[in-house]
């Protein structure tokens, strides 16, 4: 499910069931330089997490993206964001992200680093190939933490 109006009301409903979130990070760096960069990381990232959805709907809520500044302060962002979810009925966190810097945080757990693949000038059809090849590099992640944890 995504965090959207009309998701909502049938995540609410069912929430006993949805025990997942999965929150994108999306880091912006608008120097002229980077920023083709980021935005092709951003876009990678969503397609991931949006496939993601679509294979675990009814077991996860997908948030929209937490995007950020380059010069951000990693491990506040990730307390803040741990608060906002502690009294929530979620079992399992996982937090997707192509900056390396979220690995080296010990007090963010389950943070999913994958490299940023550039898919912008792909055709459809090797776009999709190449986003389910990275679905089955972090299907296993979540299926290792929701039988260790259930």
């Amino acid at each position: 499910m995504h965090f959207l109006g009309k998701e909502i009301d049938q995540y609410l409903q069912q929430k006993e069931y949805v025990d997942t979130a999965v929150i994108p990070l999306v880091q912006l760096d608008l120097n002229p330089a980077a920023m083709k960069s980021s935005a092709s990381s951003s876009d990678y990232l969503q397609s991931l997490a949006n496939l993601l959805e679509k294979q675990f709907k009814g077991r996860i809520l997908l948030f929209p993206p937490v995007s950020y500044a380059k010069g951000a302060d990693r491990a506040r962002l990730g307390s803040e964001l741990a608060a906002e979810l502690e009294p929530t009925a979620f079992k399992h966190v996982f937090y997707l992200t192509t900056d390396a810097e979220w690995r080296s945080l010990e007090e963010v757990k389950n943070v999913l680093w994958l490299p940023a693949i550039p898919t912008e000038s792909m055709d459809q059809s090797f776009k999709q190939s190449v986003m389910e090849d990275q679905l089955r590099q972090v299907l296993p992640l979540f299926i290792t933490e929701w039988s260790q944890h259930s």
